[in-house]
């Protein structure tokens, strides 16, 4: 009897299972490309995390960009830049400076601080409203946490003292979120150039296109 010949178990179902694998690995390739491709796009115009947003927040340079009321003045230490605020009793002598924020972000208001009553805060036009403050003698820091609401793109922030008080100092404000670090005065964009050269003290004037300068 002739024997019944039999196709070796596997054999065609292996080359179909490697043709199916080598299919299946090249539609993964691709999507993982085409996810890639897409993620790197969406990354580059994503603003940078814990940008800087306050321009001239040690008080170093000019323009002073700073809007103050009342009676502010520069320190005339060399190398050592703080403003001293001098309150009455109708002025709390407060300085604010508008930046460019992103909606429903969180951003952090750091200040280093000196004196009588120093406050430090952050408003907005969608209900933002975060402040604190000290009295203390020597210096020390101040922190605060402000949300953007769904439709805020602008800030204030601010410093002041407190009527009929003692005088204070600001050494240093920082404003830091999601958002891009703003241009320098001048620029599409940037500051205008009409922001004044500083508080109570000789400076130079502003060029056209508003560079900062350092002071010593």
């Amino acid at each position: 009897m002739r024997a019944t010949v039999r196709p070796r178990p596997g054999r065609r179902r292996g080359r179909l299972s490697v043709g199916l694998a080598l299919t299946a690995l090249a539609a993964a390739a691709s999507t993982v490309g085409l996810a890639s491709s897409t993620g790197f796009a969406a990354g580059a115009a994503d603003p940078q995390p814990h940008a800087e947003l306050i321009l001239n927040g040690g008080f170093d340079s000019y323009p002073w960009i700073w809007k103050c009321d009342g009676d502010v003045r520069s320190s005339s230490i060399p190398h050592d830049h703080y403003v001293t605020g001098y309150p009455t009793a109708d002025n709390n002598t407060r300085c604010t400076q508008r930046v460019r924020v992103l909606p429903n972000s969180r951003y952090l208001l750091y200040a280093t601080v000196r004196g009588s009553f120093a406050f430090v805060g952050v408003t907005g036009a969608g209900g933002e409203n975060a402040s604190t403050w000290s009295s203390r003698s020597d210096w020390n820091n101040l922190s605060v946490q402000v949300d953007t609401g769904p439709d805020t793109t602008e800030l204030t922030v601010y410093f002041h003292g407190w009527y009929e008080q003692p005088t204070y100092d600001v050494r240093r404000v920082s404003f830091s979120g999601p958002g891009y670090e703003p241009r320098p005065c001048g620029e599409p964009g940037g500051p205008s150039t009409t922001a004044t050269d500083g508080p109570g003290s000789p400076s130079p004037t502003p060029s056209s296109t508003c560079w900062r300068t350092y002071i010593p």
